[in-house]
């Protein structure tokens, strides 16, 4: 009993002594503080683009880019985008959404870490899917009779694979609307940030967005 006691401790020794490697010397505050920093750094890239200030001064387009302030605290984990994907070396920042209502035309920023790299370097493919699903949907709720909806259909077609830290813009407009049904094209482009760089499609997504007839009971749910 002796010498497995010993064992367990000299365990224990061995494995408090791997972990303490890697336990951050740098205090959580301090690590919070440069998050911050570097999610302000995003935010200024993007807020000095071209698209973006093309945006900001156009009367069609709504800036939501406290979108997740509707989105009660207990549920934002559960978002793709604003909780899983989210915080440092993932997505910077929340997507930064223009909605242009009346012609069903939507712009989405977002800045992709290398938290979001698959085994090749690269963002990941599904990543971009799920940047796509979400961003056509929130383009088309506005056309459905309740403004609710969900995904019948995402077909997407991958033109290039994005690079960490890529700033990238989300283009999506209604292509047909009738009844509970909707259909949205969208893109995914890389931004030219650097002198020489030149803008990539990355993707190009086809949804189709139903609305099913039980949602009609959710009209109490505030969603804009």
């Amino acid at each position: 009993m002796f010498r497995k006691a010993l064992a367990s401790v000299a365990g224990f020794g061995v494995g408090y002594s791997i972990f303490a490697k890697t336990w951050p010397d740098v205090p959580p505050a301090v690590i919070l503080e440069e998050h911050d920093l570097h999610r302000k750094r995003v935010l200024d890239l993007i807020k000095n683009t071209k698209e973006y200030n093309t945006l900001i001064n156009d009367p069609k387009y709504q800036l939501l880019d406290d979108d997740s302030n509707r989105i009660p605290e207990a549920h934002k984990v559960n978002q793709v985008t604003r909780g899983l994907f989210g915080g440092p070396k993932h997505l910077e920042t929340e997507p930064i959404l223009f909605l242009n209502k009346e012609d069903g035309k939507l712009k989405s920023f977002a800045y992709l870490g290398p938290g979001l790299a698959g085994r090749d370097g690269k963002i990941h493919n599904g990543v971009i899917s799920t940047l796509l699903d979400e961003g056509t949907c929130f383009c088309g709720f506005e056309k459905l009779p309740s403004k609710r909806g969900v995904t019948a259909k995402l077909s997407v077609d991958f033109h290039a694979k994005a690079q960490p830290g890529s700033t990238v813009v989300l283009s999506a407009n209604v292509v047909q609307s009738k009844g509970r049904k909707v259909v949205i094209d969208g893109d995914i482009t890389t931004i030219p940030i650097n002198k020489g760089d030149i803008a990539e499609k990355i993707a190009h997504a086809h949804c189709i967005l139903v609305e099913p007839k039980w949602f009609k009971y959710l009209n109490w749910v505030p969603l804009f």
